[in-house]
């Protein structure tokens, strides 16, 4: 009788710590992109596929688009990605800083950062 009890005793211990570790990691992943998406946009933003120069954005990306910083051009512009996997420019000043935990805007951000 003892053997069969302490078989419970560790079934029950993995059915407790499966589910908790599950949730512990699916609840890291299913963060869009974990911190990387920390950028988030002030208003309704030009998107441009080819860089900077282009004299008329390729489309826009609505107000909150989450963003992740890929690069910087040093013209006021960054290269980012969205989180549907998109790649392009948009103007430094469209964009703010996201709280990674809250999802709230943290602050306004310039090419200091």
């Amino acid at each position: 009788m003892g053997r069969w009890i302490s078989k419970i005793k560790k079934w029950n211990l993995h059915l407790i710590f499966l589910p908790i570790m599950s949730f512990a990691f699916l609840s890291c992943s299913s963060t869009i992109g974990g911190y990387e998406y920390n950028l988030v946009t002030k208003d309704k933003t030009p998107f441009y596929t080819q860089g900077p120069g282009e004299e008329v954005p390729d489309s826009y990306l609505d107000k909150g688009t989450r963003l992740k910083l890929l690069g910087s051009t040093g013209e006021g512009f960054v290269r980012v990605e969205t989180t549907r996997g998109k790649k392009g420019f948009v103007p430094v000043s469209y964009l703010e800083k996201q709280d990674a935990y809250y999802g709230a805007p943290s602050s306004s951000f310039g090419p200091n950062w």
